[in-house]
C-alpha cells in the first residue's frame, strides 16, 4: 500500500518557507479508519479518490456513491433504481453455523426495516418475524436445521418463469423472497377472515374458496363485457360459468365442512395465535409492498462479477433517506458478517467501505454499523472511510476510534459544535481554507495524537 502525501507542514512552511512533507502511512496508524470533513466544494472526493486509488491491490473496497461523482479507475459500477431493479434478496442464508441461519436473515430485516423514520410497532415486528420464519419454512428450511439452509440464489425473471410453469419442485430449491412472503401473508389473511388455519384440511378448504372467488371474478367480467356490447354477444358462456361456480362453491363448503369436522386438538390454531389480527396483518402487507417497490431487496444480484472495487451508485434513491438508509445499512451488516466469519486478519487491511455524506446514515446507536465497523471490525481486517460536511456529523465513537481524522474547510456555523466534539479551540478551525489548508490527525503508533495544520 503507498503511503500518501497529505501535504506540507503549514507552519514550517509559511513561517521558514520549509516544506515538511506529512504522509499517510498505513503501516504507521494504529488503524485504518478515516474521516474526511469539508464544506460542498473543500475537497472530500478528492481525497476519498486518493485513498482509493492508493490502496493495496488486494484490498476489496465497497464504495457507496450518494452524489454518483466518485468516479474510480477499474471500479466496476452499479446503478441502483427502480429502473435498473438490481438489489438484494435479504432472504438469501449465509449458511455458515456459526455466523448466518434464518434467525440472524430474519433479524436482518427486521433491523433494516427499524433502521427508518417508521419502525415496527412490537405487533408488526412479531407477526413479520413469524411470517419470514414461515416463508423459509414453506421452501423446507428451518431455524434450528443448518443442513437445510444450502439453496440457490434465483433471479426475480428465474422465480417467475418457475411458477407460471408450475415447477414446485425447482422452486423448493431456491431461496424465498419478499413477494414469496407477501403471498404468504395475503393466504395467512384469508384464512383469518375466514375462520380457518392454513393446514392440511384448512389448506384444502382455503384453495377451494380461492377457486370459487376466481370463478365468480371471471363470471362477473364476462357479464360486464356481455352489458358493454348490449347483447350482441352469444351468452351461452355465462350458463357453464354459473355452473362452474356452483360446483365450486359445493367443493368450498365441502371442504370448510370437512375442515371443521375434523377439528379435534385445537392446535388447528396455532396461525390464529400467530397471526391474531387482521389489522396488524394488513399493515405488515402493507410495508412489505412498499419495500418491494423501492427494488433496493429485489432478487437480482447487482452484476460486480468478481470486481475488487465496487461502486454503488446511490444516487437515485438519495429521493427517499429511508430507502437509502435501509439498503446502505443491510449491506454494511452483510459485509461485517462476511469478515467476521474470515476471522482475524493479524494487522492486515482486507476490506474497505467508503461511503459519503455520512450525516444521512450516522448516529450514537451502537448497534449502527459504522459504529461497529469503527469499533469491533479492525482485527477482521475492515475498515471504513468516512466523509462528510461536518465532524460533527460523525458519531463520538468514531471521532475517538478513527485512525485518521483530515479537516478541509468547515462551515462557519458548524465551528462550535465541530470543536466542542473534536475538543479543539474553535481558532484551529479558522485556519483552514477551501483546497488550500487543512487539519489532520493521526493515531500513529508510539505518537502523541494531535492535529496538525497542512498546506494542500
Amino acid at each position: 500500500m503507498t503511503a500518501i502525501k497529505l501535504g506540507n507542514d503549514f507552519w514550517k512552511l509559511t513561517k521558514d518557507q520549509v516544506e515538511l512533507p506529512i504522509y499517510w502511512r498505513p503501516d504507521a496508524v494504529s488503524n485504518h479508519h478515516v474521516g474526511v470533513a469539508g464544506t460542498s466544494g473543500a475537497g472530500k472526493t478528492h481525497w476519498i479518490r486518493e485513498f482509493v486509488t492508493n490502496m493495496d491491490e488486494q484490498v476489496e473496497i465497497d464504495i457507496f456513491d450518494y452524489h454518483g461523482d466518485i468516479e474510480i479507475p477499474d471500479a466496476e459500477t452499479v446503478l441502483f433504481s427502480e429502473a435498473t431493479r438490481y438489489g438484494f434478496n435479504p432472504l438469501v442464508l449465509n449458511t455458515d453455523p456459526h455466523y448466518g441461519g434464518v434467525r440472524r436473515a430474519v433479524n436482518d430485516v427486521i433491523e433494516a426495516m427499524n433502521s427508518t423514520s417508521r419502525k415496527l410497532g412490537g405487533n408488526q415486528e412479531g407477526v413479520l418475524r413469524h411470517l419470514l420464519t414461515d416463508a423459509y419454512a414453506a421452501r423446507g428450511i428451518y431455524v434450528d436445521k443448518p443442513h437445510t439452509w444450502q439453496r440457490r440464489e434465483a433471479t426475480d425473471d428465474e422465480i417467475k418463469d418457475i411458477i407460471q410453469h408450475k415447477r414446485w419442485a425447482e422452486l423448493k430449491g431456491v431461496y424465498p423472497t419478499l413477494s414469496d412472503v407477501v403471498r404468504l401473508a395475503k393466504r395467512k389473511l384469508r384464512a383469518l377472515w375466514m375462520g380457518i388455519d392454513d393446514q392440511d384440511d384448512g389448506k384444502q378448504a382455503l384453495s377451494c374458496f380461492e377457486d370459487y372467488c376466481r370463478t365468480m371474478a371471471a363470471m362477473n367480467k364476462r357479464r360486464s363485457d356481455l352489458a358493454k356490447s348490449q347483447g350482441r354477444n352469444d351468452d351461452s358462456d355465462i350458463e357453464a360459468l354459473e355452473k362452474r361456480l356452483d360446483t365450486a362453491k359445493t367443493k368450498a363448503a365441502e371442504a370448510h365442512q370437512t375442515f371443521l369436522n375434523n377439528l379435534q386438538t385445537g392446535r388447528e390454531f396455532d396461525d390464529a395465535m400467530k397471526y391474531h389480527s387482521k389489522d396488524v396483518m394488513l399493515s405488515v402487507i402493507t410495508r412489505l409492498e412498499n419495500l418491494i417497490a423501492t427494488g433496493i431487496f429485489n432478487p437480482n444480484p447487482p452484476p460486480f462479477g468478481n470486481a475488487r472495487i465496487r461502486r454503488h451508485n446511490i444516487k437515485p434513491l438519495a429521493q427517499s433517506e429511508d430507502e437509502l438508509k435501509m439498503f446502505v445499512r443491510f449491506r454494511m451488516r452483510a459485509i461485517i458478517r462476511e469478515m467476521m466469519q474470515r476471522g482475524e486478519s493479524h494487522g492486515k487491511l482486507r476490506r474497505l467501505i467508503v461511503l459519503d455524506e455520512s450525516k444521512k446514515f450516522n448516529d450514537e446507536d451502537a448497534s449502527n454499523p459504522i459504529n461497529v465497523v469503527v469499533t469491533e471490525m479492525r482485527k477482521c481486517g475492515l475498515a471504513i472511510l468516512l466523509a462528510g460536511q461536518s465532524p460533527a456529523h460523525f458519531s463520538s465513537d468514531f471521532i475517538k476510534n478513527a485512525g485518521t481524522l483530515l479537516l478541509l474547510n468547515l462551515a462557519t456555523a458548524d465551528w462550535d459544535e465541530a470543536a466542542r466534539k473534536l475538543k479543539i479551540d474553535i481558532k484551529d478551525l479558522k485556519y483552514l481554507r477551501p483546497q488550500t489548508s487543512g487539519a489532520v490527525r493521526m493515531l500513529e503508533k508510539g505518537q502523541i495524537a494531535n492535529f496538525r495544520q497542512i498546506h494542500f
